[in-house]
């Protein structure tokens, strides 16, 4: 009996089929076929180089950069995979009409245990366009204000002009490249790689996306300067012509100037002097105007705080001509100085100057310098010391002298030529 169980090939036979079926029922109950979604799978466009060899580029239509792919295959298979092993492939070199490529989904893991891989659609459309290559120069906007009494100044980049590529139709939008630095609250200059945004003629932002530009960031240093407003002075130099004189008003436009550097070297500048060298008015007989840089004056790194001020002062120097107006002072009004003990004095009448008991005194000047003046406001002396020192004489003997008159004059008035009396001098006696 048991030789005829072992040689008997039906048996054995139906014996590993049942086995078989035994093992699928197990695996199917143990590890049983499983379906799952991959959500949002992107799709990659491959052999693309016919495209930019031809000048062309272009983009999935919108709403198809990427598909849903459904994955199916044992349990086992399916729960150790995940959306990152899932390819979807569109070939450029099986490019149809209308510009469609077909899709291929691929597994990077478990490839031959997988059952299924299908795809939400089969097909992808794609725009194509021109490609465009433009240049731009690197634009810098500050952002924000600097604390009180500071001022944005100059820039330098690193580089200024920004290489773009891209589709025409976003290209053409282009209108600007500029890079922004915040300076808000800044009392010392910035220095930092800040990106590079593209505008449109709008002013809005252009989605770069599409585009590659051969620079992302550059490198900025932005100034911010002290800001500090001083007065500004001149005085002239020279004299007017004779019979004209300088009225002492000198007018500045501007007459006070903001100004902006650094604080250290501002701290020291109260003001801005115009050397008198600058304004010459010799024998002059009219109003004189020039101009003067002031930054001339000033030194090196200083410059306007106001874009439009570059520096030129307008000078205006009041010149007028000279009247002349006679005063009589009375001979007993002047005082004789340095007369010696025992002797006395007596002005002599009948000189060119005195007449009879009185001097006729003739005083230049400009008409309001002689406003309020009078004969009392004029004082007139000898002094005999001078007058010794003068000659080279120890002392004056008894007799009649020549002398010059000293004159006290109000401000701003003077006398043409110099006067002389002539006094007499005796010796008292005893």
């Amino acid at each position: 009996m048991k030789q005829k169980l072992m040689h008997n090939l039906n048996l054995k036979v139906l014996s590993v089929l049942f086995s078989i079926i035994i093992w699928i029922i197990v695996v199917n109950i143990d590890d049983p076929v499983k379906s799952v979604q991959f959500n949002d799978v992107p799709i990659t466009v491959i052999n693309d180089l016919t495209l930019k060899d031809r000048n062309l580029v272009y983009e999935i239509v919108e709403g198809q950069e990427s598909v849903d792919v459904s994955v199916s295959g044992r349990r086992s298979v399916i729960e150790d995979i995940s959306k990152d092993n899932i390819n979807v492939i569109a070939d450029m070199k099986e490019i149809g009409d209308g510009n469609t490529l077909h899709l291929t989904v691929t597994s990077n893991k478990y490839s031959g245990d997988i059952d299924t891989m299908k795809p939400e659609f089969d097909t992808v459309e794609l725009n194509i366009e021109e490609s465009k290559r433009i240049q731009k120069p690197i634009l810098v906007e500050t952002v924000g204000e600097p604390a009180q009494d500071y001022i944005v100044g100059n820039y330098s980049i690193s580089l200024n002009r920004v290489n773009i590529e891209g589709p025409k139709s976003v290209i053409d939008l282009v209108q600007s490249a500029k890079v922004q630095v915040d300076v808000e609250g800044a009392t010392n200059s910035i220095s930092a790689s800040v990106p590079i945004i593209l505008y449109d003629a709008l002013g809005a932002r252009v989605d770069t996306s599409r585009l590659s530009m051969n620079l992302e960031n550059i490198n900025v240093t932005q100034e911010i300067l002290f800001t500090k407003t001083v007065s500004v002075i001149c005085s002239p130099s020279g004299e007017p012509e004779e019979g004209y004189k300088f009225t002492g008003k000198v007018e500045l436009s501007p007459s006070e100037v903001k100004l902006a550097g650094s604080k250290a070297v501002l701290d020291n500048i109260s003001q801005v002097t115009i050397p008198a060298s600058s304004v010459n008015i010799s024998n002059l007989k009219s109003n004189f105007k020039t101009n003067a840089n002031v930054f001339n004056y000033l030194p090196n790194g200083i410059e306007s705080a106001d874009d439009s001020f570059k520096g030129s002062i307008a000078i205006f120097v009041s010149i007028e001509p000279e009247i002349e107006k006679n005063y009589i002072v009375y001979l007993n009004k002047v005082s004789v100085e340095g007369l010696q003990k025992g002797m006395s004095y007596e002005i002599i009448n009948g000189s060119e100057s005195a007449t009879e008991n009185r001097l006729e005194i003739s005083l230049f000047g400009l008409e309001e310098e002689f406003e309020g003046v009078t004969s009392s406001d004029i004082k007139v002396s000898i002094d005999l010391n001078e007058y010794m020192e003068e000659k080279g004489i120890e002392t004056i003997s008894p007799g009649t002298y020549t002398v010059p008159v000293i004159l006290t004059l109000p401000d701003g008035l003077r006398v043409k030529d110099e006067l002389k009396l002539r006094i007499k001098i005796t010796q008292e006696e005893d």
